[in-house]
C-alpha cells in the first residue's frame, strides 16, 4: 500500500527586540491527490496497490473535471484498473454535461447539468451496472426523481427505481413502489400503489397491476 502525502507546512519565527520565536502555527492537513482518467481527485489520505488496483480513501474525497463537474463523498473505494469504484456518505454527483457519461445518454440531447444524491453509489464502469442506494434524489431542469434504491443496467438501458418513488416532470408526478424505465425509448412502468398525475387527470391505482407510462426521454 501506498500513502501518499502532499504540501508540506512552513513554520515562520518572527525576532522582536528581545528575540523570542513567535507561537508556531498548526501545519495543515497533508492532502493526497490523484489522476484518474479526466478527473483530478483530492482526499487526505490515499491507499493505492499499483499491483492489483485496488485503492481506499478513507477521508473526505472530492473529485474535479475540467468542465465543472464535481463529485463528493465521505470515503471511496474501489479498483481502478477493473473501472470499479464505491462511494460512501453524503454522496453528491454533480455532472455539467446532465449525461453522466452513460451510453444511454450518448445520443441524447443534454437537458442541461444534472445532480444526483444518495447515502451510496456503486460504479461498475466495465459492466456499465450503476447502483445508488439510501435517499437517493437526482434533478434535472424540471425533473426530480426520489427513491429508496435506484438500479442502472447502462448496456440494456434499463433503470429500476424501488422504495418511496416520487417522480415530478413539470406538471406531471408519479408515485409507486416501484418503476422501471428505459432510457433510450423513454418508455416506463409503475407497479404497487401508484398514484399519477397528469394535465387533467389524477388516476390512483392500488394495485400490483403494473402502469405502463411512455415519456419524454430522461438521461
Amino acid at each position: 500500500m501506498i500513502r501518499t502525502a502532499l504540501i508540506a507546512a512552513a513554520l515562520v519565527a518572527a525576532i522582536a527586540p528581545k528575540p523570542h520565536l513567535a507561537p508556531k502555527s498548526a501545519p495543515p492537513k497533508s492532502t493526497a491527490t490523484a489522476k484518474i482518467g479526466q478527473w483530478n481527485l483530492q482526499t487526505d489520505q490515499l491507499n493505492a496497490n499499483l499491483s492489483s488496483g485496488q485503492f481506499s480513501a478513507p477521508d473526505h474525497v472530492t473529485l474535479n473535471r475540467a468542465d465543472g463537474s464535481v463529485i463528493t463523498a465521505d470515503r471511496a473505494t474501489g479498483n481502478y484498473k477493473q473501472r470499479q469504484a464505491a462511494l460512501y456518505g453524503h454522496v453528491s454527483v454533480h455532472d455539467a454535461s446532465g449525461t453522466f457519461g452513460l451510453k444511454s445518454a450518448q445520443t441524447t440531447q443534454s437537458r442541461g447539468p444534472a445532480t444526483l444524491t444518495s447515502d451510496e453509489l456503486h460504479l461498475d464502469d466495465t459492466s456499465h451496472l450503476y447502483d445508488a442506494n439510501g435517499s437517493v434524489h437526482y434533478e434535472q431542469a424540471d425533473t426530480k426523481v426520489d427513491a429508496q434504491t435506484a438500479h442502472l443496467n447502462d448496456a440494456t438501458h434499463q433503470l429500476d427505481l424501488t422504495g418511496k418513488v416520487h417522480v415530478v416532470q413539470a406538471d406531471r408526478t408519479l408515485e409507486a413502489d416501484h418503476a422501471t424505465y428505459n432510457t433510450v425509448s423513454g418508455e416506463g412502468t409503475a407497479e404497487n400503489n401508484v398514484t399519477a398525475q397528469f394535465p387533467g387527470i389524477m388516476p390512483s391505482i392500488a394495485t400490483p397491476k403494473p402502469i405502463h407510462i411512455k415519456s419524454p426521454k430522461i438521461p
